[in-house]
């Protein structure tokens, strides 16, 4: 007998006394028992980075079909579809912040998967910790997140501290390898996390730092690489999202501005950033945890990262990055977490807290790799077990591994070829 059936029978026997009680921490959920788990989702849908919030809800949209294609979770030999729910957080912080408690309070969810952006993220995770809400964030990579220790906030992919950092370090192999810098990115959470990543790698590489720059979102970038150019470093690292990555490279072009190489993290593997840079984005580095190519299989969905990507294809007839792969890998963390606690729907309180404690033991091998969460340290409850990669595009645009060199597929095309040959 499950769980949710022996709070039944304990609560017929005792009735009269729990009829006050009914949805109290202990004594279940106050709502009958649904068919389906209803999960919320915190995204961006509108605003400047709605781009990348539609990643996030492709990678979710992309769990909730397989599962319900397979009649839904399994628990105790019942199946429960899974139902999303959203919110859009407009790409600002306290949008998204009023949008998770209005649905956590409207809408009886049993746990959520969380926002696209860090910024809103630093935002919904103390909403989460005040209603005790299980949240799991398929995107979110500031390191600042997991240095709050957030009690009800989990993460799938690997703090940029780390991933910026690593990749940075395959440019450094390079030969020649470059001898200056110049670093740029928006001052925004995870945009600013990831220059100082960038920045710390080059210090710790002994790379003379040309210049380093922070700005808003709807800075100039005609100025920005004029200033950059002026220094004539080696190499070029800028920390931003799809949009900004494409604004720098098209101001490049258009002044002139060759360094040997370009890197952005995130996103430049997607079709958002090749539609809007076009040639220009060709030979651009970048940073990722995930491939399509990658050679990483398991889990209870999908298998390997081609099935997920034929299945992508066929669905949004678009090649999957990293963002949507964890998305989707979040929701079958979740999945994984119900089963193993045999639960059903609605998770009272009690069952929401037990979820908290489930995903702090849990290891979970998927098609994106291995998931396992942090539960000490500067990374509480992020998940730093995926090995980041460093890319570089091709003239068609097709990433190549380029780093670490134990995983590199070959040398990197550097310093890449000018402007007019691209």
């Amino acid at each position: 007998m499950n769980r949710r059936n022996v709070l039944k029978v304990t609560g017929a026997t005792g009735a009269a006394s729990l009829t006050g009680l009914a949805g109290c921490s202990g004594f279940g959920s106050s709502e009958p028992d649904r068919d389906h788990f209803k999960l919320g989702v915190v995204t961006s849908l509108s605003g400047d980075l709605r781009f990348g919030g539609n990643v996030t809800r492709r990678g979710y949209e992309l769990w909730k079909k397989e599962v319900n294609s397979n009649d839904g979770i399994e628990i105790d030999g019942s199946k429960y579809e899974v139902k999303l729910t959203y919110a859009d957080a407009k790409s600002d912080p306290s949008t998204g912040a009023d949008a998770a408690s209005k649905m956590i309070s409207n809408e009886k969810v049993d746990a959520v998967l969380g926002p696209y952006s860090s910024g809103v993220t630093l935002a919904v995770a103390p909403i989460m910790d005040k209603n005790k809400m299980p949240h799991i964030t398929g995107s979110a990579e500031s390191p600042q997140i997991w240095q709050k220790k957030p009690k009800y906030t989990f993460g799938t992919i690997p703090t940029v501290a780390l991933m910026a950092k690593e990749a940075a370090k395959s440019v450094y192999s390079f030969d020649p390898a470059p001898k200056s810098v110049y670093i740029t990115g928006v001052n925004t959470p995870f945009s600013k996390a990831t220059s100082q990543a960038f920045r710390s790698a080059a210090k710790d590489a002994g790379v003379d730092i040309a210049g380093y720059e922070l700005f808003p979102r709807s800075t100039d970038y005609s100025n920005v690489v004029s200033k950059a150019k002026n220094s004539n470093p080696d190499f070029h690292f800028h920390g931003g999202h799809i949009g900004s990555h494409v604004d720098l490279v098209k101001a490049a072009k258009q002044i002139d501005y060759s360094p040997n190489g370009f890197m952005c993290h995130y996103g430049v593997n997607t079709s958002s950033f090749k539609e809007g840079a076009g040639a220009a984005g060709n030979y651009m580095f970048g940073a990722t945890v995930w491939l399509p190519k990658v050679q990483r299989s398991g889990g209870m969905l999908f298998g390997t990262p081609k099935k997920y990507t034929d299945a992508a294809k066929t669905t949004y007839n678009s090649q999957p990055d990293y963002t949507q792969a964890a998305s989707t890998a979040a929701g079958i963390v979740f999945q994984k977490a119900f089963k193993k606690m045999g639960v059903t729907p609605p998770l009272s309180q009690d069952e929401r807290n037990e979820l908290v404690s489930t995903l702090e033991n849990i290891n979970v091998k998927t098609f994106y790799g291995d998931v396992q969460f942090e539960t000490d340290g500067e990374f509480y409850h992020n998940n730093v077990k995926t090995e980041p990669l460093a890319i570089q595009l091709d003239k068609k645009g097709e990433p190549t591994i380029v780093g670490p060199k134990d995983a590199a597929e070959g040398t990197p095309k550097y310093p890449v070829p000018g402007w007019n040959k691209r």
